[in-house]
């Protein structure tokens, strides 16, 4: 009898691992799962992840091969690409010196900052705050350029990014500026004149300040 019942009981041990083994590769059983997978193709709206081909998120973009992503199942066994993880990590907002000419919190704006981030897989470089200017001879001083020293190289674009930036509307006919973030690692003003009368040929264009607020481009 003992045998017997050993018997039973070794064959009910198995039928239950074999039933908990089943489980858990059937989606309809164990429901909907993520995992962390690698790009190894990239489709019209998919991408294929360590043999899977998964519809990606509209969140997803710019698929490519080697990418580390998310991606889930549904317990109808569907699989979605939810996103990127980052390989690159964001900077904390850093506070730069600023070259002769140039002061920070211009018109209570705040101090001139930027930082790194990632945005959609894209290196992104952000600004914020007043840049207050001071003219010498009714020029902009070091030609429009802001910083004492270039930024490092890492966090310059691969080419020009020129860009609109409000400006006081004190001693300038225009409420705007050019900011060319330059691949030199420089952020210039331009656009200000060394007019002293208002004219349509040479207006006056020396505001006391202009804001970084919102200023934003990509890197790469």
């Amino acid at each position: 009898m003992k045998s017997s019942h050993g018997t039973v009981r070794q064959l009910a041990d198995a039928l239950q691992q074999q039933a908990v083994s089943a489980g858990a590769t059937a989606t309809s059983v164990r429901g909907a799962d993520w995992r962390l997978a690698t790009v190894t193709a990239t489709g019209a709206g998919t991408v294929t992840a360590d043999g899977i081909v998964c519809r990606r998120l509209e969140s997803y973009v710019l698929p490519a091969i080697g990418d580390l992503i998310v991606i889930s199942q549904s317990s109808s066994g569907n699989w979605i690409a939810c996103g990127r993880l980052s390989g690159v990590a964001d900077q904390a907002w850093t506070q730069p010196t600023l070259a002769t000419g140039f002061t920070h919190d211009g018109n209570s704006n705040g101090n001139v900052l930027y930082r790194q981030i990632v945005i959609g897989g894209t290196r992104v470089m952000q600004w914020r705050g007043g840049l207050g200017i001071t003219y010498a001879s009714n020029a902009i001083q070091n030609g429009g350029d802001s910083l004492a020293s270039a930024l490092p190289t890492a966090l310059r674009p691969a080419s020009l990014r020129s860009l609109p930036a409000a400006c006081s509307a004190s001693a300038s006919s225009s409420l705007s500026l050019k900011i060319d973030a330059r691949t030199d690692g420089q952020l210039r003003v331009v656009g200000t004149t060394t007019s002293t009368t208002d004219a349509y040929a040479t207006p006056i264009i020396r505001p006391p300040w202009v804001s970084l607020n919102g200023l934003q481009y990509s890197l790469d």
